[in-house]
Formats: C-alpha cells, structure tokens, sequence
C-alpha cells in the first residue's frame, strides 16, 4: 500500500511538473515578460533587461526584443548617440501592447525619415509625475536636441504628489528583482498568474484613469501644479530643449454610441494655462480621438481580445499621436 501511495505520488508530480513545464512553453509565447532592475542612470524608476524578446498576448497580440538600453526602440542606443527628440510617459508610450513598427516612437521615426532622430523611454508605471522626477537626470542621460515629450493620460493629480516631486521626495515604484524573486520572475507561467491574481492585470496602475483624488483646498491645486510646471519648464530650458506634455485622454463609449472622457475642464484650461505662461508646449489628443471616432470609426484604445476603448493604446492609438506629434512640430518649426 505504501510503495504504491509513493508510486502515485510520484506519477502525479511529474504530471504537474509536466504540466508546468508546457504552460511555461505556451507563455513564452503568450506572456513573456523581461525583468526589470533599478535605472542605474536616474532616467526612469527601472528598466527591463536589455537585448530580451518578449511577447504579450493577454492585451492585443506583440513581440519584439528590448534594445541594449533596455527599452522598446528599433535600434540599439550607446551612450553618446545624437538623439533630437526624446519620448517619456507611461505604459502608452512604452508601446509593448503593439508591434514594434506600430509605437509611437517607430512612427515618428518614419515620418521624420531620418530628419529627426526620436528614442523611447516611455516605461509602465511612469506617470506624468514620474516623468518630471526624472526629467533631470533623463536629460541629463540622452541630451536630446530639441524636444522632450512627456505623455500623461491624467491631468488630476493631488497636491501633496505634486509637491512631493518638486520637493524630490516622491516615493521609489519598487523594483523587486533579486536571488529568488528574479528567477521566479523568467518563469513566465508564474509571471503572468502573478500579474493576473495577485497584482491585477493593469501591472502599474497607468492603463486606466485612477481613482479621483480627495479634493484640495481651494488654491492648492492651482498652487502645486504651478510648482510642477515650473519646475518642468526650468529644467527643460537648462537643457536648451523644449518640454511638450502630451495629454492622452482615456475615452468611454457613452450609451447613446458617443465617445467622451472624465477630463475636468477647469484642470485642462488651467494646465494649458500655465504651460503657455512658461513656455511649455501642450498637445490635446482629446479633439484628435474624437475626429477619427466621428470620422472613421476607429477607438483609440482596445483590441481584439479586449473591451474597445479600454487599457492601452492600440496601433490607431499609436498612429494618432505620432501624426499629431509631427504635425505639431512642423507647425512650431515654420
């Protein structure tokens, strides 16, 4: 009785070990997801393993490999290589959602033709307050010629935030990637039940519009994010580059078919406000969204194999904000 309690016992751990191994092989495929360790550089909070292929399937279907710096471009960077525009933001902007060729980023390129050099550190998690905390040392890092955009989907950030980066004490994302936690993380099983279940599918919370802040006192808002800008502003002209926020609107579908936003219009007017007091370019997708939905019938946001007009950009998404981006330099640039 007991040898054959052992006996199957046995067969029954290496059928799960079995099993483990083929959803491991699956997901190489279907959710295989780089590393990330803390940016040595202060460009951004992290960055994934350089030279690493990865491939999504839970959110659109894409693959690619990271480049030597560790971020989605189509080109490998060495310190020191002319960069003309550099692009921050979150999730978005990272582009891993989409196939390489379709970012943001890949597209700019193409329209510039080589005129203009663009490099992407957009990176999950990097908000538009994330952004402006590294701004600095990212620029200080790539020394891009002319531009920097910084994409953000949220314009209701709370005071205390906003202080908390002009101040230099916004909180660390933490970036957990040692001994045992790392090896578990190649695994890509694990990883993706771990993002599924204990996590939540949206890894870093940059995907949809968060939660409303607690209302500020009357002025504090106006206050903080004055300091924000202004500190953006500052920075960017140390640097002899000009600072352009992309506002990325998250979009509902309406019961009536109609596309709308959950953008407060007095934070909107008084974001463009202050960034047309201190030099800082702003670019509204908003109107951009709405024309193609209107026009062509096209989402922005959402794929086949989720909701439409939720999560991430699509490569509609990708499209609209690189024409955009071009137009809107060229129209600055006479």
């Amino acid at each position: 009785m007991t040898r054959r309690f052992f006996l199957w016992l046995g067969k029954a751990a290496l059928a799960g070990l079995l099993a483990f191994a083929l959803l491991c092989f699956f997901c190489l495929l279907y959710y295989n997801v780089p590393v990330h360790d803390v940016n040595p550089t202060g460009a951004t909070e992290y960055k994934w393993e350089p030279g690493r292929f990865y491939s999504r399937g839970t959110e659109g279907f894409a693959l690619g490999r990271t480049n030597s710096d560790g971020f989605n471009n189509l080109f490998d960077y060495a310190p020191g290589d002319p960069i003309d525009i550099l692009l921050m933001g979150s999730s978005h902007m990272e582009g891993f959602n989409v196939a390489q060729e379709d970012n943001a980023a890949a597209q700019l390129n193409r329209l510039f033709a080589g005129e203009k050099t663009v490099y992407n550190i957009g990176t999950a998690g990097h908000t538009l307050l994330y952004c402006v905390k590294h701004l600095d040392a990212a620029l200080d890092t790539y020394a891009p010629g002319q531009y920097v955009l910084l994409e953000t989907m949220t314009l209701d950030f709370s005071p205390r935030d906003m202080d908390a980066v002009v101040s230099g004490t916004l909180a660390d994302i933490p970036s957990r990637s040692g001994g045992v936690v790392r090896l578990l993380q190649k695994l890509p099983f694990l990883r993706l039940v771990y993002n599924n279940y204990f996590r939540g599918a949206a890894s870093f919370g940059d995907i949809t519009d968060p939660a409303p802040a607690e209302a500020p006192a009357p002025g504090e808002y106006d206050r903080a994010l004055e300091a924000l800008v202004d500190k953006l502003a500052r920075e960017s002209a140390a640097h002899g580059v000009k600072a352009v926020i992309v506002f990325n609107p998250g979009v509902g579908i309406a019961p009536d078919g109609s596309l709308y936003t959950r953008t407060k219009p007095e934070q909107l007017a008084l974001f463009q406000q202050l960034c047309a007091e201190k030099g800082v370019a702003f670019l509204d997708l908003t109107e951009v969204y709405f024309d193609c939905y209107n026009e062509q019938h096209l989402l922005p946001s959402g794929f086949s194999n989720t909701a439409p007009a939720r999560g991430h950009l699509n490569r509609v998404g990708h499209r609209l904000m690189a024409e955009a981006l071009y137009a809107a330099i060229r129209e600055w640039e006479g």
